[in-house]
């Protein structure tokens, strides 16, 4: 009992863990995702903020420069090349690539440049092309885009810094995503594509606003896990009342057996001083005291069981040895061939190489005893039981007993081995026992790390083979 409360604490503590993990996992993965979702939008509003700058600069530039800048460039999509210009209140006019500048404003100085851009599509053509031009006609002023970029972002923008790589970027993209423990992100936006610039934007990603979208899983997370956490010290507190009820009824068990010991031992006394008196075989006294001597004798027989059913409960501490199993195998057919009370035939087929078996020698006994006993109970008035030994072939040697008894149904044969279980299809219910017999079987079976197998048919007879390894 003790050795399975502990499994089933070992189970639930495990399963504890387990689920906690699990609850812990998908919660890490939910602020992971919702975090590399407010990474996509932190860098949709960084690319906004950028092109706002853009647009802005470029009309300040637009209305205050005295330089007409013309920017042609070869795209993927265009056979001839695509051209635009910034000049003074609009006042220039392209027509097939030719600058047309109106009268008047003969002072304004005209710029050219050609760029190759076929490695891109036309979808960014005219807004690279005018990001240079401003870039151009503009002295960048770094601390003006913190101020620009900053009233934009608010509290998210954390800084900007200008990178000149060796290939141009085009969209927007995430250097460095947000983490649990690092709410912090790396955002590059191109600048101006033309001259290998981005920019490269560091921002906050607030975790407030995820875990306000996430209160509800907690929650319920949290409910789950206290809920799981009550049921297990509910379990274990139910598991230690249940170990104290056992051993109340495991004390309880030894003190009966103790305090009937005495009055038997008494009663055993008293029968054996009238049974030594002269008297008359026919006498109606005789016949009396040798029913209580017999009744007594079954009476400590069911007491030195149940004291052994119950230490195999609670501890079976096995005395292995080497011992002369064929000796004492035809040491117990002697015995149960002189019983009195029925015509008991019993044969012994020993088919091992060897004597010597390993176990504890008075445990093993003791079963093959109680396979015998079953036998004669539970047979006719005539008894024919057959004891088989051999070994296995697996470093095992296997103890049959067979007999020709009332057998079992195949539905109770799994029961039969459960403490204190009865049959009721047994044709004489007065026979002696208190279901005992097999389960101490089986117990010490388990203890020696073997295994059992029942065959039996009703009104033919039933064979039960213990296999018990051999360790060197």
């Amino acid at each position: 009992m003790n050795r399975r409360i502990k499994q089933v604490w070992l189970l639930a503590i495990l399963s504890s863990f387990l689920l906690i993990g699990l609850q812990t996992y998908w919660l890490y993965n939910s602020v992971t995702y919702s975090m590399g979702e407010m990474g996509k939008k932190n860098a949709e509003k960084a690319e906004q903020a950028i092109v706002t700058y853009q647009t802005n600069i470029g009309e300040a530039v637009k209305e205050k420069s005295h330089i007409g800048y013309v920017v042609s460039a070869y795209f993927s999509d265009y056979k001839r090349p695509v051209t635009t210009v910034c000049s003074p209140l609009d006042t220039d006019t392209i027509i097939g690539g030719v600058v047309y500048r109106k009268p008047g404003f003969g002072n304004v100085m005209e710029k050219r440049d050609t760029f190759d851009l076929r490695e891109t599509d036309s979808n960014n053509s005219f807004d690279c092309l005018n990001t240079y031009i401003t870039y151009q006609l503009t002295r960048f002023d770094k601390a003006h885009f913190d101020r620009f970029i900053s009233r934009k972002l608010g509290n998210d923008f954390i800084g900007a810094e200008m990178k000149t790589g060796k290939h141009r970027l085009w969209q927007t993209r995430i250097v460095e995503p947000p983490t649990l423990f690092h709410h912090e992100m790396l955002v590059e936006v191109p600048f101006n594509p033309i001259q290998y610039q981005s920019m490269q934007m560091r921002m906050q990603v607030p975790m407030l606003p995820i875990l306000k979208g996430m209160m509800w899983q907690m929650i319920g997370s949290l409910l789950v896990t206290i809920m799981l956490l009550l049921s297990i010290a509910y379990l274990i507190k139910v598991m230690l009342l249940q170990k104290k009820v056992d051993k109340m009824r495991s004390d309880f068990v030894h003190t009966m057996i103790h305090e009937l010991k005495r009055p038997v031992q008494t009663l055993k006394m008293c029968v054996s001083v009238f049974s030594s008196q002269k008297t008359d075989e026919k006498d109606e006294n005789a016949l009396i005291m040798e029913t209580v001597r017999e009744e007594s004798d079954n009476l400590t027989a069911y007491l030195a069981k149940l004291r052994e059913v119950i230490r195999a409960e609670e501890h079976i501490p096995l005395q292995i040895t080497s011992f002369d199993i064929h000796a004492a195998l035809l040491n117990l057919v002697a015995v149960y061939r002189k019983n009195r009370q029925k015509e008991v035939n019993v044969s012994l087929d020993y088919q091992r190489t060897s004597d010597l078996m390993m176990g504890d020698r008075d445990q093993l006994l003791n079963v093959v005893s109680n396979l015998m006993e079953n036998s004669v109970k539970y047979s006719g008035d005539i008894v024919n039981i057959h004891v088989a030994c051999r070994d296995t072939g697996k470093g095992e040697v296997m103890i049959s007993v067979s007999d020709n008894g009332i057998g079992i149904s195949p539905d109770e044969q799994q029961r039969v081995w459960t403490k204190f279980y009865r049959s009721n299809t047994y044709p004489d219910m007065m026979q002696p026992g208190i279901g005992l017999g097999l389960s101490f079987v089986d117990m010490i079976v388990k203890a020696h790390g073997g295994r059992k197998m029942m065959q039996s048919e009703v009104g033919k007879g039933t064979r039960i083979s213990i296999v018990i390894p051999q360790h060197s």
